[in-house]
């Protein structure tokens, strides 16, 4: 009863436990997206090693760019898009 009196005076009433713990679930749910943006990054990156010989030759630096974590996140964040 008196942490209900206390949120209508104060305004909120923080639990360190809970908070501490909804941190750790919110870090793990960002981790879980970057994952699967990179996860598609790579799939992409991969797919380009395999079939894009005839992009190298006018694009030498690109596999370089395929090595780069940086470049495989922005392949799987929607940065490049064309078919193959």
């Amino acid at each position: 009863m008196a942490s209900l009196w206390y949120s209508r005076i104060q305004g909120t009433v923080i639990n360190e436990m809970l908070v501490s713990k909804l941190s750790l679930l919110m870090e793990k749910l960002k981790a879980t997206s970057g994952a699967r943006v990179f996860k598609g990054g790579y799939e992409k990156a991969v797919e380009l090693l395999n079939k894009g010989e005839g992009i190298f030759a006018w694009a030498p630096s690109l596999r370089e760019w395929l090595n780069d974590a940086d470049y495989v996140f922005w392949l799987g964040a929607g940065g490049l898009r064309f078919g193959i």
